[in-house]
Protein backbone atom coordinates (compact mmCIF):
# COMPACT_ATOMS: atom_id res chain seq x y z
CA UNK A 1 0.00 0.00 0.00
CA UNK A 2 2.84 2.40 0.84
CA UNK A 3 4.49 1.66 -2.50
CA UNK A 4 1.25 2.41 -4.38
CA UNK A 5 0.80 5.69 -2.54
CA UNK A 6 4.36 6.55 -3.52
CA UNK A 7 3.45 6.29 -7.23
CA UNK A 8 5.04 2.86 -7.66
CA UNK A 9 3.55 0.48 -10.23
CA UNK A 10 1.22 -2.30 -9.17
CA UNK A 11 3.81 -4.93 -10.14
CA UNK A 12 6.52 -3.16 -8.16
CA UNK A 13 4.25 -2.80 -5.11
CA UNK A 14 3.27 -6.49 -5.28
CA UNK A 15 6.87 -7.60 -5.57
CA UNK A 16 7.82 -5.44 -2.58
CA UNK A 17 5.02 -6.92 -0.48
CA UNK A 18 5.88 -10.46 -1.59
CA UNK A 19 9.56 -9.94 -0.81
CA UNK A 20 9.02 -8.43 2.64
CA UNK A 21 6.45 -11.07 3.59
CA UNK A 22 8.60 -13.94 2.35
CA UNK A 23 11.70 -12.86 4.24
CA UNK A 24 9.81 -12.46 7.51
CA UNK A 25 8.10 -15.84 7.09
CA UNK A 26 11.33 -17.63 6.23
CA UNK A 27 13.21 -15.99 9.11
CA UNK A 28 10.52 -16.96 11.63
CA UNK A 29 10.35 -20.52 10.24
CA UNK A 30 14.11 -20.99 10.50
CA UNK A 31 14.29 -19.61 14.04
CA UNK A 32 11.37 -21.81 15.09
CA UNK A 33 12.86 -24.91 13.47
CA UNK A 34 16.34 -24.42 14.89
CA UNK A 35 15.39 -23.17 18.36
CA UNK A 36 11.72 -23.99 18.87
CA UNK A 37 11.23 -20.78 20.88
CA UNK A 38 11.68 -17.02 20.86
CA UNK A 39 15.46 -16.55 20.76
CA UNK A 40 17.29 -15.38 23.87
CA UNK A 41 19.87 -13.06 22.33
CA UNK A 42 21.97 -13.13 25.50
CA UNK A 43 22.84 -16.74 24.60
CA UNK A 44 25.52 -17.06 21.94
CA UNK A 45 23.80 -19.97 20.16
CA UNK A 46 20.48 -18.13 19.93
CA UNK A 47 22.24 -14.97 18.73
CA UNK A 48 24.06 -16.97 16.06
CA UNK A 49 20.81 -18.56 14.85
CA UNK A 50 19.09 -15.16 14.81
CA UNK A 51 21.84 -13.51 12.76
CA UNK A 52 22.01 -16.39 10.26
CA UNK A 53 18.26 -16.80 9.78
CA UNK A 54 16.74 -13.38 10.39
CA UNK A 55 19.57 -11.08 9.31
CA UNK A 56 21.16 -13.14 6.51
CA UNK A 57 18.95 -15.83 4.96
CA UNK A 58 15.59 -14.02 5.26
CA UNK A 59 16.71 -10.69 3.76
CA UNK A 60 18.61 -12.57 1.04
CA UNK A 61 15.36 -14.22 -0.08
CA UNK A 62 13.49 -10.91 0.09
CA UNK A 63 16.17 -9.15 -1.91
CA UNK A 64 16.17 -11.88 -4.58
CA UNK A 65 12.39 -11.59 -5.01
CA UNK A 66 12.25 -7.81 -4.77
CA UNK A 67 15.15 -7.22 -7.12
CA UNK A 68 14.41 -10.06 -9.51
CA UNK A 69 10.74 -9.44 -10.24
CA UNK A 70 11.11 -5.75 -11.22
CA UNK A 71 14.08 -6.73 -13.40
CA UNK A 72 11.98 -9.33 -15.22
CA UNK A 73 9.34 -6.73 -16.04
CA UNK A 74 11.87 -4.25 -17.36
CA UNK A 75 12.49 -1.91 -14.44
CA UNK A 76 15.72 -1.18 -12.57
CA UNK A 77 18.49 -3.73 -13.36
CA UNK A 78 18.92 -6.55 -10.89
CA UNK A 79 22.32 -5.13 -9.89
CA UNK A 80 22.87 -3.00 -7.84
CA UNK A 81 19.21 -3.25 -6.78
CA UNK A 82 19.83 -6.71 -5.25
CA UNK A 83 22.67 -5.54 -3.01
CA UNK A 84 20.89 -2.38 -1.91
CA UNK A 85 17.71 -4.25 -1.03
CA UNK A 86 19.59 -6.90 0.93
CA UNK A 87 21.68 -4.44 2.95
CA UNK A 88 18.64 -2.32 3.78
CA UNK A 89 16.50 -5.22 4.96
CA UNK A 90 19.30 -6.93 6.88
CA UNK A 91 20.15 -3.73 8.75
CA UNK A 92 16.48 -3.13 9.46
CA UNK A 93 16.30 -6.54 11.12
CA UNK A 94 19.46 -5.97 13.15
CA UNK A 95 18.33 -2.55 14.37
CA UNK A 96 14.67 -3.22 15.17
CA UNK A 97 14.20 -6.96 15.81
CA UNK A 98 16.54 -7.31 18.85
CA UNK A 99 14.61 -4.64 20.74
CA UNK A 100 11.29 -6.33 19.94
CA UNK A 101 12.65 -9.74 20.98
CA UNK A 102 14.06 -8.37 24.24
CA UNK A 103 10.63 -6.94 25.11
CA UNK A 104 8.79 -10.17 24.19
CA UNK A 105 11.36 -12.25 26.04
CA UNK A 106 12.89 -9.99 28.70
CA UNK A 107 16.33 -11.07 29.89
CA UNK A 108 17.30 -11.45 33.52
CA UNK A 109 19.05 -8.09 33.53
CA UNK A 110 16.90 -4.91 33.44
CA UNK A 111 16.97 -2.30 30.69
CA UNK A 112 19.32 -0.20 32.74
CA UNK A 113 20.17 0.59 36.32
CA UNK A 114 20.08 4.14 37.63
CA UNK A 115 23.64 3.79 38.90
CA UNK A 116 24.80 2.81 35.40
CA UNK A 117 22.79 5.37 33.43
CA UNK A 118 26.00 7.32 32.86
CA UNK A 119 26.75 4.98 29.96
CA UNK A 120 23.65 6.25 28.18
CA UNK A 121 24.80 9.79 28.95
CA UNK A 122 28.11 8.97 27.25
CA UNK A 123 26.15 7.61 24.27
CA UNK A 124 24.02 10.75 24.07
CA UNK A 125 27.09 13.01 24.14
CA UNK A 126 28.83 10.89 21.50
CA UNK A 127 25.75 11.05 19.27
CA UNK A 128 25.51 14.81 19.63
CA UNK A 129 29.17 15.23 18.70
CA UNK A 130 29.49 12.62 15.96
CA UNK A 131 26.23 12.43 14.06
CA UNK A 132 24.84 15.83 13.02
CA UNK A 133 28.07 17.05 11.39
CA UNK A 134 29.53 16.01 8.06
CA UNK A 135 33.09 16.81 9.18
CA UNK A 136 32.89 14.16 11.95
CA UNK A 137 33.49 11.44 9.33
CA UNK A 138 36.93 12.88 8.58
CA UNK A 139 37.89 12.41 12.24
CA UNK A 140 36.30 8.94 12.46
CA UNK A 141 34.00 10.05 15.28
CA UNK A 142 31.04 7.84 14.29
CA UNK A 143 33.20 4.76 14.87
CA UNK A 144 33.82 5.86 18.46
CA UNK A 145 30.19 4.89 19.08
CA UNK A 146 30.92 1.21 18.44
CA UNK A 147 32.90 0.65 21.68
CA UNK A 148 30.33 2.75 23.58
CA UNK A 149 27.55 0.43 22.42
CA UNK A 150 29.73 -2.55 23.27
CA UNK A 151 30.25 -1.17 26.78
CA UNK A 152 26.48 -0.79 27.20
CA UNK A 153 25.99 -4.40 26.13
CA UNK A 154 28.70 -5.70 28.48
CA UNK A 155 27.52 -3.75 31.52
CA UNK A 156 23.76 -3.85 31.13
CA UNK A 157 22.89 -6.79 28.92
CA UNK A 158 21.20 -7.52 25.64
CA UNK A 159 18.10 -5.38 26.04
CA UNK A 160 20.14 -2.26 26.79
CA UNK A 161 22.39 -3.01 23.79
CA UNK A 162 19.32 -3.43 21.57
CA UNK A 163 17.86 -0.14 22.84
CA UNK A 164 21.13 1.68 22.17
CA UNK A 165 21.41 0.27 18.64
CA UNK A 166 17.78 1.22 17.95
CA UNK A 167 18.37 4.84 19.02
CA UNK A 168 21.55 5.10 16.97
CA UNK A 169 19.88 3.45 13.98
CA UNK A 170 16.86 5.76 13.93
CA UNK A 171 19.06 8.84 14.24
CA UNK A 172 21.56 7.77 11.59
CA UNK A 173 18.91 6.72 9.06
CA UNK A 174 16.86 9.90 9.57
CA UNK A 175 19.81 12.29 9.32
CA UNK A 176 21.25 10.52 6.29
CA UNK A 177 17.89 10.52 4.49
CA UNK A 178 17.74 14.29 5.13
CA UNK A 179 21.25 14.66 3.68
CA UNK A 180 22.71 15.59 7.07
CA UNK A 181 25.61 14.06 8.95
CA UNK A 182 28.76 12.07 8.27
CA UNK A 183 27.28 9.56 5.80
CA UNK A 184 26.09 12.00 3.15
CA UNK A 185 29.32 12.83 1.36
CA UNK A 186 28.36 10.69 -1.65
CA UNK A 187 24.73 11.80 -1.71
CA UNK A 188 21.80 10.75 0.45
CA UNK A 189 21.10 7.43 -1.31
CA UNK A 190 24.71 6.24 -1.46
CA UNK A 191 25.19 7.56 2.05
CA UNK A 192 22.39 5.32 3.25
CA UNK A 193 24.28 2.24 2.05
CA UNK A 194 27.36 3.31 4.00
CA UNK A 195 25.21 4.17 7.03
CA UNK A 196 23.48 0.80 6.91
CA UNK A 197 26.79 -1.04 6.78
CA UNK A 198 27.92 1.03 9.76
CA UNK A 199 24.74 0.19 11.70
CA UNK A 200 25.16 -3.52 10.97
CA UNK A 201 28.63 -3.31 12.53
CA UNK A 202 27.23 -1.49 15.57
CA UNK A 203 24.44 -4.03 16.05
CA UNK A 204 26.52 -7.19 15.67
CA UNK A 205 29.40 -5.95 17.82
CA UNK A 206 27.20 -4.70 20.70
CA UNK A 207 24.94 -7.78 20.75
CA UNK A 208 27.97 -10.07 20.58
CA UNK A 209 29.63 -8.19 23.46
CA UNK A 210 26.47 -8.58 25.55
CA UNK A 211 26.20 -12.30 24.77
CA UNK A 212 29.88 -12.96 25.53
CA UNK A 213 29.69 -11.14 28.84
CA UNK A 214 26.48 -12.99 29.77
CA UNK A 215 28.25 -16.25 28.97
CA UNK A 216 31.16 -15.38 31.25
CA UNK A 217 28.83 -14.41 34.09
CA UNK A 218 26.79 -17.59 33.61
CA UNK A 219 29.97 -19.67 33.69
CA UNK A 220 30.97 -18.06 36.99
CA UNK A 221 27.46 -18.67 38.35
CA UNK A 222 27.70 -22.36 37.42
CA UNK A 223 30.85 -22.65 39.51
CA UNK A 224 29.21 -21.01 42.54
CA UNK A 225 25.55 -22.05 42.36
CA UNK A 226 23.52 -25.23 42.44
CA UNK A 227 22.21 -25.99 38.95
CA UNK A 228 18.79 -27.25 40.12
CA UNK A 229 17.74 -24.62 42.65
CA UNK A 230 19.98 -21.68 41.74
CA UNK A 231 21.06 -21.43 45.39
CA UNK A 232 24.70 -20.87 46.40
CA UNK A 233 26.68 -24.09 46.58
CA UNK A 234 29.21 -25.11 49.22
CA UNK A 235 32.00 -23.03 47.69
CA UNK A 236 29.97 -19.81 47.64
CA UNK A 237 28.59 -20.49 51.13
CA UNK A 238 32.11 -20.78 52.54
CA UNK A 239 33.13 -17.56 50.78
CA UNK A 240 30.19 -15.69 52.29
CA UNK A 241 30.86 -17.27 55.66
CA UNK A 242 34.47 -16.04 55.57
CA UNK A 243 33.24 -12.54 54.65
CA UNK A 244 30.73 -12.63 57.53
CA UNK A 245 33.53 -13.59 59.94
CA UNK A 246 35.62 -10.62 58.78
CA UNK A 247 32.68 -8.26 59.31
CA UNK A 248 31.99 -9.80 62.72
CA UNK A 249 35.50 -8.79 63.80
CA UNK A 250 34.49 -5.14 63.42
CA UNK A 251 31.06 -5.38 65.09
CA UNK A 252 29.80 -6.96 68.31
CA UNK A 253 27.50 -9.52 66.65
CA UNK A 254 27.44 -13.24 65.98
CA UNK A 255 26.92 -15.62 63.07
CA UNK A 256 24.49 -18.52 62.97
CA UNK A 257 24.39 -21.61 60.75
CA UNK A 258 21.35 -23.87 60.41
CA UNK A 259 22.00 -27.23 58.75
CA UNK A 260 18.80 -28.88 57.41
CA UNK A 261 18.41 -32.44 56.16
CA UNK A 262 15.04 -33.43 54.67
CA UNK A 263 13.16 -36.35 56.24
CA UNK A 264 11.12 -38.55 53.91
CA UNK A 265 12.84 -37.33 50.76
CA UNK A 266 14.05 -40.83 49.80
CA UNK A 267 10.49 -42.11 49.88
CA UNK A 268 9.39 -39.37 47.48
CA UNK A 269 12.10 -40.45 45.03
CA UNK A 270 11.24 -44.14 45.42
CA UNK A 271 7.48 -43.71 44.98
CA UNK A 272 7.19 -40.80 42.53
CA UNK A 273 10.56 -40.78 40.78
CA UNK A 274 13.54 -38.46 40.68
CA UNK A 275 11.67 -35.75 38.74
CA UNK A 276 9.31 -35.46 41.71
CA UNK A 277 12.32 -35.30 44.02
CA UNK A 278 13.72 -32.42 42.02
CA UNK A 279 10.40 -30.58 42.39
CA UNK A 280 10.55 -31.07 46.16
CA UNK A 281 14.08 -29.70 46.29
CA UNK A 282 13.17 -26.68 44.16
CA UNK A 283 10.09 -25.96 46.29
CA UNK A 284 12.10 -26.30 49.50
CA UNK A 285 14.73 -23.90 48.19
CA UNK A 286 12.05 -21.35 47.32
CA UNK A 287 10.35 -21.66 50.70
CA UNK A 288 13.56 -21.35 52.69
CA UNK A 289 14.52 -18.28 50.70
CA UNK A 290 11.17 -16.78 51.67
CA UNK A 291 11.64 -17.10 55.46
CA UNK A 292 15.11 -15.55 55.79
CA UNK A 293 16.21 -11.93 55.81
CA UNK A 294 17.64 -10.25 52.76
CA UNK A 295 21.22 -10.34 54.08
CA UNK A 296 21.07 -14.07 54.98
CA UNK A 297 22.17 -16.88 52.65
CA UNK A 298 20.34 -20.09 51.78
CA UNK A 299 22.62 -22.70 50.20
CA UNK A 300 22.24 -26.26 48.95
CA UNK A 301 25.23 -28.47 49.66
CA UNK A 302 24.00 -31.43 47.63
CA UNK A 303 21.37 -34.15 47.90
CA UNK A 304 18.67 -33.02 50.31
CA UNK A 305 20.94 -30.91 52.53
CA UNK A 306 20.43 -27.16 52.90
CA UNK A 307 22.26 -24.60 55.02
CA UNK A 308 21.13 -21.14 56.10
CA UNK A 309 23.76 -18.57 57.09
CA UNK A 310 22.49 -15.87 59.44
CA UNK A 311 24.69 -12.81 59.28
CA UNK A 312 24.60 -10.18 62.04
CA UNK A 313 22.92 -12.52 64.58
CA UNK A 314 21.79 -10.63 67.68
CA UNK A 315 21.03 -13.58 69.99
CA UNK A 316 20.16 -17.28 70.08
CA UNK A 317 16.44 -16.50 70.29
CA UNK A 318 16.50 -15.14 66.73
CA UNK A 319 18.12 -18.38 65.59
CA UNK A 320 15.50 -20.50 67.33
CA UNK A 321 12.72 -18.41 65.78
CA UNK A 322 14.19 -18.93 62.31
CA UNK A 323 14.45 -22.69 62.84
CA UNK A 324 10.76 -22.79 63.70
CA UNK A 325 9.84 -20.89 60.55
CA UNK A 326 12.09 -23.16 58.49
CA UNK A 327 10.41 -26.26 59.88
CA UNK A 328 6.92 -24.91 59.18
CA UNK A 329 7.88 -23.94 55.62
CA UNK A 330 9.44 -27.32 54.81
CA UNK A 331 6.52 -29.31 56.21
CA UNK A 332 3.92 -27.53 54.09
CA UNK A 333 2.43 -29.98 51.52
CA UNK A 334 3.95 -29.85 48.02
CA UNK A 335 1.73 -30.44 44.99
CA UNK A 336 3.68 -32.19 42.23
CA UNK A 337 3.22 -31.43 38.55
CA UNK A 338 1.66 -34.84 38.00
CA UNK A 339 -1.04 -34.11 40.58
CA UNK A 340 -0.21 -35.96 43.84
CA UNK A 341 0.65 -34.10 47.04
CA UNK A 342 3.69 -35.06 49.10
CA UNK A 343 5.06 -33.95 52.46
CA UNK A 344 8.57 -34.01 53.84
CA UNK A 345 10.00 -33.05 57.19
CA UNK A 346 13.43 -31.81 58.26
CA UNK A 347 16.07 -32.35 60.92
CA UNK A 348 17.71 -29.04 61.83
CA UNK A 349 21.03 -28.57 63.55
CA UNK A 350 22.50 -25.16 64.31
CA UNK A 351 25.73 -23.62 65.48
CA UNK A 352 26.64 -20.10 66.59
CA UNK A 353 30.02 -18.39 66.65
CA UNK A 354 31.23 -15.06 67.93
CA UNK A 355 34.85 -15.86 67.16
CA UNK A 356 36.01 -14.05 64.04
CA UNK A 357 39.02 -16.38 63.78
CA UNK A 358 37.03 -19.63 63.63
CA UNK A 359 37.69 -21.63 60.50
CA UNK A 360 34.59 -21.61 58.21
CA UNK A 361 34.97 -25.32 57.45
CA UNK A 362 35.06 -26.19 61.16
CA UNK A 363 32.09 -23.93 61.86
CA UNK A 364 30.08 -25.66 59.13
CA UNK A 365 31.12 -29.06 60.51
CA UNK A 366 29.78 -28.12 63.96
CA UNK A 367 26.37 -27.35 62.46
CA UNK A 368 26.53 -30.64 60.52
CA UNK A 369 27.25 -32.59 63.72
CA UNK A 370 24.33 -30.88 65.45
CA UNK A 371 22.03 -31.96 62.61
CA UNK A 372 23.17 -35.60 62.91
CA UNK A 373 22.54 -35.48 66.66
CA UNK A 374 18.95 -34.56 65.81
CA UNK A 375 18.77 -37.47 63.35
CA UNK A 376 19.87 -39.90 66.07
CA UNK A 377 17.45 -38.54 68.66
CA UNK A 378 13.74 -37.80 68.78
CA UNK A 379 14.25 -34.05 68.74
CA UNK A 380 13.43 -31.89 65.70
CA UNK A 381 16.12 -29.24 66.27
CA UNK A 382 19.40 -28.86 68.14
CA UNK A 383 21.81 -26.02 68.81
CA UNK A 384 25.50 -26.88 69.17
Amino acid sequence: MTSLLGDASVWSALSSGLANGAEATLSAALVGRWLGKVPDLSRRRDLRVFVISAACVGPALGAAIGAGVPWLIGETPVWPRLGRWYVGDAVGVLVVAPLIISVVRPPAKPLFKLSESWTFAVLAVALAIAMPWSWSAELGLPFALIPVLGLIGMRMGTRAAAAGVFVVGMLVETLTALDIGPFTTGGAFSGLLVAQTYLATCAISSLTAAALMTGLVSRDDLALRDSLTGLPNRRLLLERLAQACRRMGRFDTGIGLVYADLDGFKQVNDVHGHAAGDQVLAATAQRLSGVVRGNDTVARLGGDEFVVLLDDLADDAALQDLMGRMTDAIEEPIVLDEGPTVRVGASLGAAVTRNADEDPEEFLERADHAMYEVKRSSRRTALA
